[in-house]
């Protein structure tokens, strides 16, 4: 018998964790948390008690509460006891929190299998902050003197064939907003499961989402598990393309008599490209973080992505916040990059990718009018900025006179993309994922979290 059982992404956006069983063999799809998982029980200051692994989580029904699947200290704290694996692996299909962020409670024993790219992605990230961890590349002692397993990470390169028990997987790429992103197509002994992650057709890069399509369509699926993001809804998302994002914002940087503020996701590397692009077409310096550099400099080796190198490029300087200490990452960056004073002198040829949280950076720099492209999610989409951090914003962006512009390409298909690509694949059966409008499907497979369909 094979079977699928979705643990997240039905109703939300985002927290994938989609599990097909096929013999003894188990498999999962992702292992993230929504944006919204949380929202019920939790805000700001009050959150999970980390100390007691995932009791909370068990508790409020937020995780799969699920012999052979956590490690010793994800349990420690609860009334699940702890056994040896009984799942064969996790696939990820791409770098995302909602796709990898609960990763750090799987017993380490279980092998993750991830695209190069995003393994290095998710490295860059838990070093770089401290409060985010995935998984753990080597073996580190613990308080009571005995040895934390390190995980067991494989990673893969598209049309790697993958054999796990009864099942074979094969990552075939796709286009999405953070690079080295994959759907699978995925081989059981009574049929062919197709699941898309997550991915558009609008980026710099939709032959890679076109590849996906036609092998998707050949390998005739049995089931399609699709996501759904921009499905339904009020109609006001606007669907640009990365190239139209790109020559606006240009415009935009270029009329600018000041700093022009970038702002965007920290893992777009694509959006980086369009504002590195601008920034040697307009002459101005591109002002990038610290952890930007970090994640440049962990991409430098993957050659498809033709990225700069940061400390080398004469079109990117490296902004240093005044800090009292430095974490030894940013030590060793720190005689390469510029400070508030310099931003300060040179703020009419600059193109400074501020992030939200960096902001108070404005009170040392003083920007004397210039401009801010806002190249995120508008308030009312699936952002993680919420209504207050917008007004929040505008209220910074008010008090030094930069105007406001809203320049964003999804990371999403549009909603007609997505019907139109079930059509060409044509699968048997439909499973929508990662949506809250699986109302507006074609006819599909109406999914109750947490319960087992056969296939």
């Amino acid at each position: 018998m094979v079977s699928l059982t979705f643990f997240g992404g039905i109703d939300e956006i985002g927290g994938n964790k989609i599990l097909i069983e096929d013999k003894k063999t188990r498999v999962f799809l992702d292992f993230g948390q929504s944006f919204t998982l949380l929202d019920g029980f939790f805000v700001d200051w009050l959150a999970p008690r980390d100390r007691f692994g995932l009791r909370d989580y068990f508790a409020l029904r937020l995780m799969p509460k699920t012999r052979g699947l956590y490690n010793e200290a994800a349990v420690a704290g609860t009334n699940l006891q702890y056994c040896e694996p009984e799942f064969d692996a996790v696939f990820i299909s791409h770098a995302h929190a909602d796709h990898t962020a609960h990763l750090r409670y799987l017993d380490p024993r279980i092998p993750l299998y991830m695209g190069e790219c995003a393994k290095s992605i998710l490295h860059s990230v838990q070093e770089t902050s401290p409060t985010q961890k995935f998984f753990n590349e080597e073996a580190k002692e613990k308080k009571d003197g005995t040895q934390e397993e390190p995980n067991d990470i494989r990673a893969f390169r598209t049309g790697k064939e993958i054999t796990v028990g009864s099942m074979k997987v094969t990552p075939v790429h796709v286009d999405h907003s953070v690079p080295g992103a994959y759907g699978f197509l995925v081989e059981t002994s009574e049929g062919a499961i197709a699941y898309t992650g997550d991915f558009r057709m609008h980026g710099n890069k939709p032959q890679l989402t076109g590849d996906f399509i036609r092998e998707a369509k050949a390998f005739e699926p049995e089931a399609l598990i699709i996501e759904g993001t921009r499905v339904g809804g009020d109609g006001r998302r606007k669907n640009h393309t990365e190239e139209f994002v790109r020559q606006e914002s240009g415009k935009v940087i270029a009329g600018a008599k000041g700093p022009a503020l970038a702002m965007r996701y920290p893992k777009d590397i694509d959006r980086f490209m369009s504002f590195y692009r601008i920034a040697k077409q307009t002459g101005r310096a591109l002002v990038i973080s610290m952890k930007t550099a970090h994640l440049l400099n962990s991409l430098a080796d993957d050659e498809s992505l033709g990225l700069p190198k940061p400390e080398k490029d004469k079109n990117i300087e490296i902004y240093a916040r005044e800090m009292k200490t430095y974490k030894k990452w940013e030590k060793d960056m720190l005689e390469k990059c510029v400070d508030s004073k310099w931003a300060k002198e040179n703020q009419k040829g600059i193109i400074w990718e501020l992030e939200f949280a960096s902001l108070a950076e404005l009170v040392d720099v003083e920007p004397k009018s210039g401009v801010c492209i806002h190249s995120m999610s508008e308030p009312f989409e699936e952002d993680p900025l919420s209504q207050l951090q917008d007004n929040v914003l505008q209220n910074w962006l008010a008090e030094f006179g930069m105007p406001y512009h809203q320049l964003h390409a999804s990371g999403h298909a549009s909603g007609e993309e997505v019907f139109q690509i079930i059509k060409e694949i044509a699968p048997k059966r439909l499973f929508p994922v990662h949506t809250h409008g699986s109302g507006d499907f074609p006819k599909h497979v109406k999914v109750q979290k947490g319960k087992k369909i056969e296939i």
